[in-house]
């Protein structure tokens, strides 16, 4: 059965049965107006996408500035500096100590902080996060300065009543935090508004959104700390905000040719049975799920909510890459070893390579490139070797774009080639998150479909 004729029948009953109507914000309101509806799968996204990063740098670099002025203040006087600003597939990962502009200034916690964590945690001390675990109901009572971050996972104020499950509803991030720094993602995740599919949002904003605030967040606190309070935090995450959004409308420049591409990806997999196969190098995080990823793209694009569920891990087929598959490898860096070792070996196998990458590092691109080594590469414009923030005292710039632009390029290829795809009247099927309300269910009710027919 297509997902057309099982909507109809099965999957808009159950959602109507699970989910409530589409109450929503002022901000979520606007984002669903007709208008922007109607606009093309990918620049529903990048549109979307854009609004999240001027919504953030037009309203709350202030809070920014006095949330890392606290933190500041607080590392001064003996505290200790904390962020659990990973909840999200990306956000998981993006942060890793490891990436290129990470000055550790604000350390991310694993997967999910600890109960260790939480119970070493004292008056004095400070703690961004965009997470309502039992350990942080607990901090403010206890004289820790939390400053929160709107996330879709967890309830905030633009949540409608019932639009997750009970145990994400019984608290607001507004309730456990100090002070409030609003993501500008919706409370529903996706970007994508697809006719086929009405009850949930496809292609995720979680990570870019978060990583907006928590990058802003790391510059404007290493400007604090390299000049001892002198200079401003406002400006250095204005900055870093403006050079986010240049990067991004130069990817979106690139359009035409993520459409082209999309083209090719839906007519591999309307006409040979393609599979796409996300590849990433791991990165110095702790791993989880039976995919055992351990790369941000890669655990963004595989089983997540509002995710398409054909990326399927390319590290589980390694040895059993097709000539009919789509490889796709996203970078952050120009020449990581695995990831043009994977580019090579998918290639001759014969799969269709796609990358998305800087060109370059600090503006050489000589030597062996990963865009040099696949059939088609996206630009992401970000080929800086480390951040994009001078902080002094800092050896290296801070704060990093790669990563969200890199994450920009792929959810706009994605929504793009579902776009392809229903035009043939072949809508590929796509995750809700557990945490919504019905999700599960959803998910449930249309998996058997979707290992059918495979897309």
């Amino acid at each position: 059965m297509r997902r057309r004729s099982f909507l109809s029948q099965a999957g808009v009953s159950l959602a109507a049965a699970a989910l409530p109507g589409h109450m929503s914000g002022a901000r979520n309101a606007q984002a669903a107006s007709v208008e922007k509806e109607t606009r093309s799968f990918m620049n529903q996204y990048y549109y979307g996408i854009l609004d999240i990063a001027n919504g953030i740098r037009d309203t709350e670099l202030d809070k920014i500035a006095a949330a890392m002025e606290k933190a500041y203040e607080l590392k001064r006087n003996g505290g200790n500096l904390a962020s659990h600003v990973n909840y999200g597939h990306y956000s998981m990962f993006a942060g890793s100590r490891d990436r290129p502009g990470q000055p550790w200034v604000l350390p991310q916690c694993g997967i999910t902080p600890t109960k260790e964590e939480f119970d070493a945690m004292k008056a004095g001390d400070f703690l961004i996060t965009d997470r309502i675990d039992a350990g942080t109901l607990t901090l403010r009572d206890r004289g820790v300065y939390v400053v929160g971050v709107t996330n879709n996972y967890y309830r905030f104020a633009e949540t409608p009543e019932g639009g997750l499950v009970p145990n994400r509803m019984e608290h607001r991030i507004e309730e456990v935090s100090d002070l409030v720094i609003d993501s500008y993602m919706p409370w529903n995740n996706g970007l994508v508004s697809a006719p086929e599919i009405p009850h949930f949002k496809l292609c995720p904003s979680t990570g870019i959104a978060q990583f907006l605030v928590y990058w802003s967040c790391t510059a404007a606190l290493a400007a604090l700390i390299g000049s001892k309070g002198k200079d401003c935090p406002r400006a250095a995450a204005k900055r870093y905000l403006d050079i986010a959004l240049e990067r991004f409308r130069m990817i979106g420049a690139d359009r035409p040719k993520i459409d082209r591409v999309a083209e090719i990806w839906a007519d591999l997999v309307l006409g040979k049975g393609a599979r796409l196969l996300v590849y990433g190098h791991d990165q110095d995080v702790k791993s989880y799920g039976p995919t055992v990823t351990k790369n941000m793209y890669v655990n963004d694009a595989c089983i997540c909510a509002s995710s398409s569920m054909i990326a399927q891990t390319y590290t589980q087929f390694a040895d059993d890459v097709r000539d009919t598959d789509i490889v796709l490898i996203g970078a952050f860096t120009s020449d990581n070893a695995d990831e043009l070792r994977a580019a090579r070996e998918a290639r001759k196998a014969g799969a269709f390579t796609t990358a998305f990458c800087p060109y370059a590092t600090d503006g050489d691109s000589s030597g062996a490139r990963l865009f040099k080594e696949v059939d088609v590469a996206f630009n992401t414009y970000s080929g800086e070797s480390a951040g994009v923030i001078e902080a002094k005292g800092f050896e290296e710039k801070v704060s990093p774009v790669a990563g969200i632009a890199g994450n920009l390029v792929h959810w706009m290829l994605t929504a793009q080639w579902t776009g392809c795809m229903a035009d043939r009247g072949e809508m590929p099927y796509y995750w809700q998150g557990y945490h919504e309300t019905g999700g599960k269910e959803y998910d449930e009710a249309v998996l058997p479909y979707f290992k059918r027919r495979g897309y």
